[in-house]
């Protein structure tokens, strides 16, 4: 993923969520259904978004990024410590590179999320053990795509994705 395609100020124009549960392959969980989710991302939801507005997100050449409530975004929202929030509460950040995607990080995580291993560090902005959370990025025709992966107790599956549209 080329940093140029992210950087500039892009505008919320609608979102989804959808939850599932890991699927199991007889009696266990599927093994790689964690990692699955978590690299996953469900683009053919994107032409069934819910339209709202009202957050800001730009990304600046050096890779920080910066959101900013303008409104009243209806967003299935998880917060910087992996909450599921009523409201969108924004928070600020830089991106990481890994396996050809662009992920959203926080700066400083609280001691508690921080993934335990070297590969998650590039790709999780939150893993407290409980839930696990991978916020990427990616450019489709004018939208940036942000997929939020979420898992929770390795069962439990959340996915929000968030279209936003190039700010003038």
């Amino acid at each position: 993923m080329n940093i140029e395609l992210l950087i500039g100020i892009w505008l919320l124009t609608g979102s989804i969520s959808i939850s599932s549960e890991i699927k199991f392959v007889g009696d266990e969980p599927d093994p790689n259904g964690v990692e699955n989710w978590l690299n996953g991302s469900s683009n053919e939801l994107i032409e069934r978004i819910e339209l709202t507005e009202g957050l800001t997100l730009t990304i600046s050449s050096d890779g920080k990024f910066f959101e900013e409530r303008t409104g009243d975004p209806k967003v299935y929202w998880f917060d910087l410590e992996g909450v599921l929030e009523s409201e969108v509460i924004p928070f600020n950040g830089h991106l990481s590179f890994y396996d050809s995607k662009a992920f959203l990080l926080l700066d400083e995580l609280v001691s508690w999320a921080v993934p335990s291993n070297e590969v998650n560090k590039k790709k999780l902005r939150y893993d407290d053990s409980d839930t696990k959370i991978a916020d990427s990025l990616e450019v489709i025709g004018e939208q940036l795509i942000r997929t939020v992966s979420v898992v929770t107790d390795e069962l439990y599956l959340d996915r929000v994705i968030i279209v936003y549209k190039h700010g003038k």
